[in-house]
């Protein structure tokens, strides 16, 4: 009898500490995130891969996640305020993570430059952008520190599809941005985009998207350790590359 009540509460424990046996199941969570095709949109399926993602993982780790598309960076502050729970697809800084805690990367994203076709810009090293006017968009996090000590012309827009469209009209000599949402909006929001712009030689940078939970939480880290371990179970079971293949990326 003895060691039926200890193999019992041997298991109970273990359950307890499984982060897919939640005590606590039901908790309801903001989501947040702004238009950026093809991570978050709400003319795709699942309002996007990342979207996707995120709310698969975060129903299966027990919770309620409601979505909400917000424009930027009104979803990077009210995260930060404390207004939402979860911002859906971020880049980690150290200035936001003051505010912020951050999940394992759900997505790597390649940050590439481009110039128009016609253009004979070569690249070689990223130096070589300073004699160039640069499009970024407003806020974006795409490098961490790749430009520093460079002196460089900036010139910021508030969307890929703004800054590909003033590198397409000249005003700009170089744009900056993660290749899947460039192909995306080439081939989906400017009508013979694709062929009218080229990827240089040079990749900026290579940056895990993940999701943020305000630190005005007091179970933040909880959720985002249960966020983790159930993007792992995903990896595992097949879940997470099915997810994948609907929007037709490889991993």
């Amino acid at each position: 009898m003895l060691t039926v009540i200890f193999r019992s509460t041997v298991v109970a424990l273990l359950l307890l500490a499984s982060p897919h046996a939640h005590a606590e199941t039901n908790i309801k969570l903001s989501v947040v995130s702004s238009p950026w095709s093809p991570y978050v949109s709400r003319d795709l399926p699942g309002n996007g891969l990342a979207i996707s993602i995120v709310m698969t993982a975060l129903q299966r780790a027990g919770y309620e996640p409601t979505f909400s598309l917000l424009a930027w960076p009104e979803d990077l502050e009210g995260t930060q305020q404390g207004r939402y729970d979860v911002i859906g697809s971020l880049w980690y800084t150290e200035e936001r993570n003051r505010d912020l805690i951050f999940s394992q990367p759900i997505v790597d994203n390649q940050v590439k430059l481009m110039v128009r076709a016609d253009s004979d810009i070569r690249i070689p090293e990223l130096s070589a952008i300073s004699k160039y006017k640069v499009g970024v968009v407003e806020d974006y996090a795409y490098t961490q520190g790749a430009y520093e000590g460079l002196a460089i012309d900036f010139i910021k827009a508030n969307s890929v599809e703004e800054n590909l469209q003033r590198l397409l009209a000249g005003d700009i000599d170089v744009a900056v941005a993660d290749e899947r949402v460039a192909l995306y909006v080439l081939n989906n929001q400017i009508p013979g985009g694709i062929k009218e712009i080229r990827f240089v030689e040079q990749e900026i940078a290579s940056r895990g998207l993940r999701i943020a939970v305000s630190r005005g939480r007091s179970d933040a880290e909880q959720i985002v350790a249960r966020f983790d371990a159930e993007i792992q179970t995903m990896k595992d079971d097949g879940t997470y590359l099915d997810i994948l293949h609907q929007y037709h990326v490889s991993p």
